[in-house]
């Protein structure tokens, strides 16, 4: 394909991340990064920040509530999200169906913290309450995306 790279969705390298597979979609060193999140029915994340990049995501399958700053909303499949740099947000996959999100950053640090803190997804999925919290939340610290409070609580989100 002269140079070109192309990748299906679900291809490329995938990781166990909190409990959710990621998949990174672009190829080693190319830019932007594209990842592919796969959150089953009440995965999410944490509130947490991103120091360096602006978090930007397409949800392509499922359902999201999402805070971000003061606001707490919903993400429909189809809907585009991009939250500014050092913004607190947190989601979490709502309905009964998986969430598929793409993500795109410019700059490689939310993915060392994917490989840093994730297992390769040809392993077997690690269960959730084997995960060592406080090494990831220091691996997340460190790769410059601290985590700074819960996940959503089921009463912010049960109106939705």
């Amino acid at each position: 394909m002269n140079g070109c790279t192309k990748t299906g969705f679900g291809e490329g390298d995938s990781y166990w991340f909190f409990g959710m597979k990621v998949v990174r979609r672009t190829p080693e060193g190319a830019t932007p990064i594209i990842l592919e999140h796969h959150l089953d029915p009440g995965a999410g994340a944490p509130l947490h920040f991103h120091n360096d990049v602006e978090d930007s995501f397409y949800l392509a399958a499922g359902r999201l509530a999402m805070r971000a700053g003061d606001d707490t909303f919903i993400v429909d499949a189809g809907d585009y999200v991009s939250v500014p740099t050092r913004l607190p947000h947190s989601l979490v996959a709502i309905g009964d169906t998986e969430a598929v999100l793409i993500q795109t950053h410019t700059d490689p640090s939310f993915l060392d913290f994917v490989v840093k803190a994730g297992v390769p997804g040809n392993q077997p999925r690690p269960d959730p309450a084997s995960l060592d919290f406080p090494t990831l939340m220091s691996i997340a610290e460190s790769t410059g995306h601290p985590v700074i409070g819960p996940m959503l609580a089921a009463e912010e989100i049960a109106h939705f």
